[in-house]
Parts: C-alpha cells; structure tokens; sequence
C-alpha cells in the first residue's frame, strides 16, 4: 500500500528518493473526515511528487463511517481506525466540555481525533500529519534531529510575530530560533511520536490530564501538558509546519525565498485554498502552489 501504491494503480508518478528509506521504522497517520478527502489527496500527491516517504505504511484515523469507502482510502491505507466505544466517548467529551470554545465542538471534535495515533503501531515512530498541508520537500533532518524525544512538533505562530521585523521573525522561526513565546506552544498539525507514546498509558494519560482542566484548544492542552515535561519534547525548526496565512504577511524576493525554503506548508486557519478561490487570494504564490498540485492529482481525484 504506502503512497507508492498511486503510481502502481496508475495515476501519479512517484519521484524516486536518493535518500534514507523508513518504511520498516515509520508509519504516516492522518486524521479526518469525508469533508477533508479533497486535500488529503491533493496533499499525498505532494508527498509523490517531491518523492517523500512514499514507502510507509499509512494509518487513517476517523470517526465518520464512511471515509472508508472511498477507493483512494482503500488503496493507500494499511491501517483503517474508526474511533469507536470509550475511546470516542472521551474524545467528544474533551471537545465539548475542556475547551474555552464548545460552540466550535464539531471542529474541537475533529482536532482531537489525532489523539488516537497514540496507541500501539506497527511501527517504532509515527509522523502524524494535517492532511490540509503540502509536502514540498525531504523530512530526513527532522525524522532525525531529535532521537531520543518522544515527541517532536514545531510551535503555533504567535501574533508577536507580526511586531517589529516580521521577515526576521519569520526567518528565525524557519530556522528553528523561537522566542520565549514560540518555545511554549504547540502546533499539533506535525507530531513526531516515538514508541514511548505510542501507547494505551499514554492516550490515558494525556486525556486524563486534558480532562482535569481548560484550555483553548487540544493543541492548548498539549502545550500545557509538556510545559512541565519539556525534556520529553522536541520543538522542530518552522520549516517543517509552516503557516500559510503568516508567509502571506511578506512580499517579493522575501516571500519567494522563504517558501523555497519550506518542507511542509501549512494551510492552518479559515483561508483553505479549496474553499476560496478568490483572485486576491490565488495572487499568492503559496495559494497558487496548492491550486497546481490539485491539478497534478486530477487522476487520483477522479479514481473510483
């Protein structure tokens, strides 16, 4: 299976990888519903054009019934979970009762569910990815940079960003240099998890914590969770979960040069680029990007 399995079905070529192969060590994981199939596929297109982790196994967590019947899902999943019993029952619990925003309880619903990859795998490490995300280059430093974490994530941008020098800001972040702020915060939409959290204890452990208070959000609960634990996290430098809506704050050479240097894009907020196609938003090279490789996976959008 893997994202090879496109190109053996016929509809993507496969870029062939000079560097590490890690499918007998990491499994991909996705979280998600039938309203985000569009850009999981467009985003393992990426992945197969840019020749990325395409041997791996992958496991597809959901909560909606039937994801699982989509051709696509079939073809590239090795392991299909569908969050069922106790395990559902805490995870909708902590989106409607532990977040400060329960009017958002169906989208709090859906960011909870990459709780469920912490579990046991077949595999020694798991790379959990948002899928409204591209993969534009290799992830070799960052599935190696940090051996003996448990997890490795990259922070949330912060509004101070935008103070002061916000392309300096910006670079840093890119760079892995964060401020006291950035050190702090978690974004969930990039989880590096070695086998001391793929587990049962752990899935216990950390919704039990996020049970017993509040916080904005399940990332928010995250970042409080390793505030006290911080030998156990690897913060990752930005280029491997960079936020869209922040790179549209620069202009020209700056821009450009920033995205080339991006390894995972991320298309984080309400701006998705498959559900606006604005011309003042398609004028960003970032947003353009994501139209392309949408039309790279025009086959594989079409499968059935």
């Amino acid at each position: 299976m893997a994202i090879s399995s496109l190109q053996s079905a016929g509809l993507v070529d496969v870029k062939i990888s000079k560097g590490k192969s890690y499918s007998d060590d990491l499994t991909l994981a996705f979280a998600l519903d039938s309203g985000y199939l569009e850009c999981m596929k467009v985003m393992l297109v990426s992945m197969a054009k840019n020749g990325v982790l395409c041997d791996c196994p992958i496991a597809i967590y959901t909560d909606d019934e039937d994801l699982f019947e989509d051709p696509v899902i079939k073809l590239v999943a090795d392991k299909k979970v569908l969050i069922s019993g106790t395990k559902k029952e805490i995870i909708y619990s902590l989106a409607k009762n532990n977040v400060k925003r329960p009017e958002k309880s169906n989208w709090n619903r859906g960011t909870f569910l990459k709780w469920s990859v912490f579990e046991p795998q077949l595999t020694n490490r798991l790379l959990f990815l948002d899928v409204d995300m591209l993969v534009l280059n290799q992830l070799d430093h960052l599935l190696n940079m940090y051996p003996d974490k448990p997890l490795v994530t990259s922070p949330q941008f912060q509004q101070s960003l935008k103070e002061g020098s916000v392309s300096g800001n910006l670079h840093n972040m890119l760079n892995g240099k964060f401020d006291s702020k950035h050190i702090k915060r978690i974004n969930s939409g990039m989880m590096l998890v070695n086998s001391d959290f793929l587990s049962n204890d752990f899935f216990s452990e950390i919704t039990s914590f996020a049970g017993a208070s509040m916080a904005i959000h399940e990332q928010g609960h995250l970042s409080n969770y390793f505030s006290k634990k911080s030998n156990l996290l690897g913060m990752a430098p930005s280029t491997y979960n960079f936020q869209d809506s922040y790179l549209r704050l620069l202009t020209g050479e700056t821009y450009k040069n920033i995205l080339n240097d991006i390894a995972v894009l991320h298309y984080a907020g309400s701006d998705k680029p498959w559900k606006n196609e604005n011309e003042a938003l398609l004028s960003y090279a970032s947003i353009a990007l994501w139209h392309e490789y949408k039309g790279y996976a025009q086959n594989v959008l079409k499968y059935c």
